[in-house]
């Protein structure tokens, strides 16, 4: 989560009215763990009120988001002192009492992690011992020898806080992003246990979305050509661990080159006599419906064959099931009774949406498997014919597990004994797709601000906002969680203007509301018709909606022409 800055003046957060308490703790802003850090003298007859302000904000804290924490930084003493501790102990010990957790200094040496644990008693595991990743005088020098902190910090059975885990990013370690960031989170991941996996329930759906991209796609078409990034888009990234025997190279990588929805898909490259797994998520989804339907997409370009393989628990036993193309010929040994091939069905697969601007295909599968558990999903590549028992092999020894990614050198050759796929989205889900209920929007309002930029185009400035309504929650618990916004213009006369049937795509929402700032738009404009189109957990979206209408017929607007326009007519519709 991204870290977000209140700043106060030390009277504003001494004073009794709350006011700081109710501007933290009300902030809109998803917070799930608020950090407190003054690195300043306090004066002793201020202390009392701070312990105060600690005691309230944790209060109110936990009644308006639940599960959230307040941490205090290790900076000021018991007595008001600036004199950082590097652990927990009776100088800092109040203000432990009265938070969920220490956040401490980075300054620690190797016995600090137990001393904090024994101060602490039944709370050591709220003790974060605190690590600088680009190595301030912190204990194992930071960089990519974090582990070395993490480690001491979990035999000393405490936790631990990393601190500007973008360090690999802004100091541009080499080869590449990809590669370094791969290394620093993979030592971190085999001295730090994952603590849960993900997804835990279904839906699930992910289109490998990274919150960035040179483009924007939606269900294959792509609606937009502009590089972005947005955070609130990302999807639950892939884990990418390669697994591959040693003759059969296989590289993995998030790649921005081609999208399904969203700006990026995973890539794989091999050779021609490749074949292997890359595992994608270690899950623990318990599934009582007789049917689970899937659906996932690859490339019309792909010279590697790719598939899905579920790992599904029943009884006592273990199932692989393979979701292959409609017509494939894979065949399972006889000896092999813990395989199941599932072909994709014949409309489903042949749903290739193949046109300049959409190059997918989606395979669809329905599994009636019964009560069970799905615990782990890979991506099978193969170049030529998939062979099963060497693929169950793979699936069971664990010791064949490589992790690796494409450099660039590779990702863009031109070798043609190099060979590339792409998978585009997956989606896991109880509900067939036509199942869902679908939601009625009402537009509420924008207030639209026009300036008239010069003689040829003016500029527009409004905030849109609608609401859901009659919503209906279905059986899969499929919600309605993103919104993409577009519009479409009428009047213009220059050859350029964007007929209702054929809207432009301006961004993405998680809330019920979006902010257009000085969008230009031609003198000649009179109407201007925002559309909404709101996606749900599942991935899939509704219907475009009838037109939220904006209208200026000004010839001269301004920046105050609220007076001359014609308000928005707010159409209720359906999605």
């Amino acid at each position: 989560m991204p870290a977000t800055n209140m700043v106060f003046r030390s009277s504003e957060l001494l004073l009794p009215n709350g006011h700081a308490v109710r501007r933290c703790a009300g902030s809109s802003l998803p917070v799930q763990k608020l950090a407190v850090n003054i690195e300043n003298k306090v004066d002793t007859k201020d202390l009392p009120r701070l312990h105060l302000f600690l005691q309230h904000l944790r209060q109110c804290m936990h009644t308006l988001k639940p599960n959230s924490d307040v941490i205090w930084y290790d900076a000021v003493t018991d007595e008001g002192d600036l004199d950082w501790q590097n652990c927990l102990n009776e100088k800092n010990r109040s203000f432990f009492a009265v938070s969920d957790g220490l956040f401490t200094n980075y300054t620690w040496s190797e016995g600090m992690a137990k001393l904090s644990a024994n101060a602490a008693g039944e709370r050591n595991f709220e003790v974060y011992m605190g690590v600088d990743v680009f190595g301030r005088n912190t204990f194992g020098g930071g960089g990519f020898d974090c582990d070395k902190a993490l480690k001491v910090a979990r035999e000393g059975e405490v936790s631990a806080a990393l601190f500007a885990p973008a360090w690999v990013y802004e100091t541009n370690q080499p080869p590449s992003f990809e590669i370094a960031q791969s290394r620093w989170w993979s030592r971190i991941e085999d001295c730090w246990p994952i603590a849960r996996c993900s997804p835990i329930a279904l839906p699930f759906f992910t289109d490998f979305n990274r919150g960035c991209g040179t483009r924007v796609a939606v269900e294959g078409k792509e609606v937009s050509t502009q590089p972005w990034f947005n955070l609130s888009c990302q999807n639950l990234q892939p884990i990418l661990k390669v697994i591959a025997l040693s003759e059969s190279p296989l590289e993995v990588s998030m790649s921005h080159e081609a999208a399904y929805s969203g700006g990026s898909c995973i890539k794989l490259t091999g050779s021609d006599d490749s074949q292997g797994l890359v595992l994608l998520y270690e899950c623990n989804v318990p599934v009582k419906t007789r049917e689970i339907h899937t659906s996932y997409c690859v490339h019309v370009d792909d010279q590697l064959h790719i598939c899905i393989a579920l790992i599904i628990h029943r009884e006592s036993s273990r199932i692989v099931v393979l979701l292959v193309e409609e017509g494939s010929q894979v065949q399972v040994p006889s000896t092999l009774k813990n395989c199941v091939v599932q072909q994709a069905t014949r409309k489903a697969d042949l749903e290739t949406l193949n046109s300049e601007s959409n190059k997918w295909i989606v395979r669809k599968h329905v599994l009636e498997l019964g009560i069970c558990a799905l615990s782990q999903i890979y991506a099978v590549t193969y170049s030529h014919e998939l062979d099963v028992k060497k693929l169950i092999s793979l699936v069971e020894d664990n010791t064949l597990t490589t992790r690796t990614l494409i450099t660039d050198s590779v990702a863009g050759s031109k070798d043609p004994e190099i060979l590339h796929g792409m998978l585009g989205h997956l989606r896991i889900s109880t509900e067939r797709e036509h199942d869902r209920e679908l939601p009625n929007i009402v537009f509420e309002g924008c207030e639209p601000q026009w300036t008239q930029k010069s003689e040829a185009w003016k500029s527009v400035s409004l905030t849109l906002r609608w609401g859901l309504v009659q919503m209906h929650s279905s059986p899969g618990n499929c919600q309605w969680v993103q919104y993409h916004v577009y519009i479409s213009k009428d009047g213009e006369s220059r050859g350029c203007s964007v007929s209702r049937g054929d809207p432009e795509f301006l961004g993405v929402s998680v809330v019920k509301a979006f902010s257009v700032q000085d969008l230009l738009i031609s003198s000649s404009c009179t109407m201007l018709n925002f559309h909404v189109q709101a996606h749900c957990t599942c991935g899939l979206p509704g219907a475009l909606t009838a037109p939220c209408i904006v209208s200026n017929s000004n010839s001269n607007p301004s920046s105050h022409l609220d007076s001359d326009i014609s308000g928005p007519v707010l159409n209720k519709h359906a999605v």
